[in-house]
This record gives structure tokens, sequence and C-alpha cells, in this order.
């Protein structure tokens, strides 16, 4: 055989090798064209799906698309009903936009952690409270009913501090993490500059340290635990993936903000917008178009420092989203709404009790980041 033709025997062998590995990347679809009766040539069976590769690729595409399609919509089925629902598809169609725009802020609370193994805010120190046997128990359960968290843990640290710590350094702790389970693992998809969250737990990064864009493990440039920054604010600016841990991070109780004396050192009484963290909420605020996710959005510090930031500096306010549960009750539900929108935070309500539509949602988010889906409302 002369050189020529060892070359070209070849170059035809890596072209097969190629297009074999085209093929088989694509197993689903495949699996699909196979489910119907092979092709039959004579006494040899071909499986359909590489009959159509191979004799005739662009139709094999064709049909791959038009299955991707239908495969899509079927998948976001629940989504998009909600959406349309809702009444909010051009809404979405506009934070899809800020999306793609690297506009979006995920506001990350409990709700995405519980999937992953961890309590919500009023179980957590439920389960607190039966560690202190000798706490006041009626009165912090009082408490806690009520929705007053802070008060309730001002009342545990004050009785023991030591306890309080400790129950969130071992409550909080990635080895209890199902890192695959919930709308967590979709955020690396499409979220990659900032992201805000109030729990203590270090499931965020644990998921971005997980995935990768463009061949690159994900990590985060900057963050601020609590009061305690690092490179937070310049990094911010940029549009640096950074991370805002409300609370502070479990495994540094010097970050700790739990207790409504922590929160009045850290956020000052009223708000001092000179304060790291109610100067670094504000930024967000005003300038980027905050997701959030996992959140109650009751009356809390929080909506109350939007309110000021929003009031005393006149600026025009993006967009902010929502996912947000909705109350049984109709007359709770408007009264709640009112309170979102005039906050400029648009709700996207799904029916009390389905959080999974929260990940449906998400998932949908995701897709079309990465073009993987065409919202069309």
């Amino acid at each position: 055989m002369s050189e020529i033709d060892q070359n070209d025997r070849r170059m035809l062998e890596t072209a097969i090798a190629i297009l074999t590995d085209q093929y088989q990347e694509n197993g689903e679809f495949n699996e699909h064209i196979d489910a119907e009766e092979p092709v039959v040539i004579g006494e040899s069976e071909y499986l359909r799906s590489s009959v159509l590769f191979w004799v005739d690729p662009e139709a094999y595409e064709v049909e791959k698309e038009n299955w991707q399609r239908s495969e899509s919509d079927a998948k976001h089925e629940k989504a998009l009903e909600l959406i349309r629902s809702n009444g909010v598809v051009g809404l979405v169609e506009d934070m899809l936009l800020a999306v793609e725009r690297g506009r979006v802020v995920p506001f990350v609370g409990a709700g995405l952690s519980k999937p992953l193994g961890m309590p919500l805010w009023g179980d957590a120190l439920t389960q607190l409270l039966g560690r202190l046997p000798g706490a006041d128990a009626p009165k912090i359960q009082a408490l806690i009913a009520s929705g007053q968290y802070l008060e309730a843990a001002q009342e545990l640290a004050a009785y023991d501090k030591v306890q309080t710590s400790h129950f969130v350094k071992t409550t909080y702790r990635a080895s209890q993490l199902k890192l695959k389970a919930g709308p967590l693992q979709h955020l690396p998809r499409f979220a990659r500059g900032c992201i805000v969250t109030t729990n203590f737990d270090d499931a965020i990064e644990k998921t971005y340290e997980g995935a990768t864009h463009q061949g690159k493990q994900l990590v985060f440039d900057a963050y601020m635990h609590g009061t305690q920054e690092n490179k937070f604010f310049s990094r911010l600016v940029r549009g640096d993936r950074c991370l805002l841990k409300l609370h502070g991070d479990a495994e540094s109780e010097a970050t700790h903000i739990l207790t409504a004396e922590q929160y009045e050192l850290a956020y000052g009484q009223p708000f001092d917008f000179q304060k790291s963290l109610p100067k670094a909420l504000r930024q967000i605020y005003i300038s980027q178009s905050l997701l959030f996710l996992g959140c109650g959005l009751e009356q809390d510090w929080t909506m109350e420092l939007f309110k000021a930031a929003r009031d005393s500096d006149g600026y025009q306010v993006p967009n902010h989203y929502a996912i947000v549960e909705a109350p049984v009750d109709v007359k709770v539900k408007q009264q709640k709404e009112t309170r979102l929108l005039d906050l400029n935070i648009q709700p996207i309500w799904y029916p009390n009790g389905e959080h999974q539509m929260v990940e449906n949602v998400i998932d949908l988010v995701a897709d079309v980041a990465e073009k993987r889906f065409v919202f069309k409302g």
C-alpha cells in the first residue's frame, strides 16, 4: 500500500471514529428511534438510528431536533402552565433577557437547602430548643410559632451561646448534603455573577465546585460572610462571581448573624448604609434583578431594608422576581402581593405545598440560558 493510500486510510479511520463518537453522544435519541422495528436487509438486522445516521445524516439531525423540541416541550409543560396561569409571560421574558445579560442575582433562602437535608429556620430553632431543657420553652415556642425567629434565636443564645453556636456548626454541614437534589443544582447553569443567601451551609459553594463552564471549575472569586468580606465590593462591581452569606458561614462563629442583637450591630437601627451588609444589599437591589428562590418573603429585616433603600435613595429600581408559594387565604395572598409589588418584586405564585414547581421553573430558565429551549410564552 502506498504512503498516500495509508494517509487516506488513517484519515478515513479518524473521520469514522469522530462520527461514531457523535452518534454515541445521542444515546437517548437513538433509543427513541430504536424502539421501532429494526431495518432488515436480507438476513441481517440493523438499528434504525444507525442506518439513519450513516445513510442520511441530514435527516438524522432533523429528526433529532424535532425530538429534542418535543421532549423540551413536555419537560417544561408544568412550568409554562404556571407562568401562563400567573399572567406573567411578559415579565418572564424580561427576566430571561436579564439572565442572558448577566443581570440576575439569585437570592437563595432555606427552601433551597431543605431538599439537601437542611432544616428550615423554624424547624432548626425547635430542634435547638429541644437540646436546651432549661430554656423558657413556652416563651420560645410561642416566638417560633409566630415567625419571630430572631427573637427566638436571641432567647436561645442568651440562655446558652456555646450550645447555639455548636448547633449551627453541626447542623449545617456539607457532609449532610445531597448536592444533586432540588433546584440548587441548576444555578451554575445560568447564574455566574453574584449570589445572595440567608443560609449558613456551604451547599452553594459545593454545588459550584462540582460544576464546570467552558471546561473550568466554577469557584467564587470573592465573598462576604456576615460582615467579614474578602474582595467582595470590588468584584461585585466588576460582575465577577461572588457570594454574600447574610447570616454568616456555619463553620465560622465570628461571622454568625442570627440574633436580634447581632442584626442591629450588622445593619444599624435604623439601617446604616455605610455598614457593609446594608451597603451590599442596597447596591444589588438598585442595580441588579434579584430572583428570590426558597424564600418566604414575609415582612422581615431584608424587606424592610429594601423599602428603606428605595425610599431614601430615589433610584429607579429594576424589576425583581420571586418564585413563591401562594398563601391559601386569597386575601392574605393579595396583601402579600401588594407588599411585594411595592418593592418592585414580581411574584410567580405556585400552589400551596407544590414546592417542586420552583425547580421546574429554574430548570426552564437554565435550559433557555443554555439555548436548549426557546421560550415562546
